[in-house]
């Protein structure tokens, strides 16, 4: 069986950096089923085009995950892709959260064969072989656990991402038009990737405006150091046999939640030169310490991400945010 896994623009921005999840379910996938990657924010696509293309291909089944800023044009995705009589399981953090819209039991109209709730790397599987025998069932989940928790699957031993022989090229952060004009500036320039990586998941702030602890969980799992730095090796090896720049996307949510490990982690990539320059979000607190931000530097990291609900203290207590959301409300 043939299955698209599909990303949806957000119809705002075109953000150019893959996002993991296609790749880690690519890997998970029985090797008896072939997977295509599409991210709509680097291969724009009607709708038509999409059905047509899965038509083309004989898509046995269609893949889609969305955050809530994307979700209302993953649904008209997902509907034209179920009208022309291809399956669609629907996964991610909106989906999660609001399955019974996905699945249509909220009094609107049904957008999913199936569901995919919480991570999904335990049971993709599952979902591949329901889908290859015509047997989807409506909603796939983690186990729970004695007290009715999904059971997180474990970073130890963590997938093997093919990326010395995956097809980048809808990746290139560098216009086709553009790529002769670059390429006289030296070598390399010709081509610009950005990949992502974990190295954890969790967060155990739980922050009301925030989806993370809800999804991933709030105790952190980490992966090996080893094979950490084996992804980045593997990617470097790529970008010199691409004759191409090659940059990482951290995409933990707060990389260095735990300061001890990310030093460790650090240190190992400087030892083993598998620095690229990379990119990563980190809680502004936790940059006071000098070390780690040298660190940060040798092992290549050139920008660091800080959320900042507000940068002057007055307006970030309880009472402030209550009474002018209560002033915008009445205007």
């Amino acid at each position: 069986m043939k299955i698209l896994l599909y990303n949806p623009d957000n119809g705002v921005t075109r953000n150019f950096m893959p996002h993991l999840w296609m790749f880690l379910l690519q890997s998970l996938t029985p090797k008896e089923h072939e997977v295509i990657l599409i991210d709509g924010n680097a291969k724009a696509m009607t709708r038509e085009e999409l059905v047509e293309f899965c038509k083309a291909e004989n898509i046995g089944l269609v893949g889609i995950g969305a955050m809530t800023r994307m979700v209302a044009r993953a649904y008209l995705v997902a509907d034209a892709v179920r009208a022309a009589g291809i399956p669609v399981v629907m996964g991610g953090p909106h989906v999660t959260e609001c399955a019974d819209e996905a699945l249509g039991k909220d009094g609107g109209p049904r957008h999913a064969d199936a569901v995919a709730l919480g991570e999904a790397d335990d049971y993709w599987a599952d979902i591949v072989e329901d889908a290859a025998r015509g047997q989807l069932k409506e909603t796939y989940q983690p186990k729970l656990d004695q007290k009715g928790n999904d059971v997180k699957p474990g970073l130890q031993e963590y997938p093997h991402i093919p990326w010395e022989t995956l097809d980048l090229e809808q990746f290139s952060l560098v216009p086709k038009f553009l790529r002769p004009m670059l390429s006289k500036l030296g070598a390399g320039w010709g081509k610009f990737f950005v990949v992502p990586i974990e190295t954890g998941r969790g967060c155990p702030y739980g922050c009301e405006f925030c989806t993370v602890t809800g999804f991933f969980g709030d105790s952190i799992r980490f992966r090996t150091n080893e094979s950490v730095v084996e992804e980045l090796l593997r990617l470097k090896a790529r970008a010199r046999d691409e004759k191409g720049q090659m940059a990482v996307f951290f995409i933990d949510d707060n990389l260095a939640i735990n300061k001890k490990r990310l030093k460790s982690l650090l240190r190992d990539i400087i030892a083993a030169d598998a620095q690229l320059p990379w990119v990563a979000q980190i809680s502004a607190n936790l940059l006071a310490d000098d070390e780690l931000v040298d660190l940060i530097a040798d092992a290549g990291g050139k920008w660091v991400f800080i959320g900042m609900e507000s940068i002057d203290p007055r307006t970030s207590t309880p009472q402030y945010l209550r009474d002018h959301i209560i002033h915008f409300w009445n205007g």
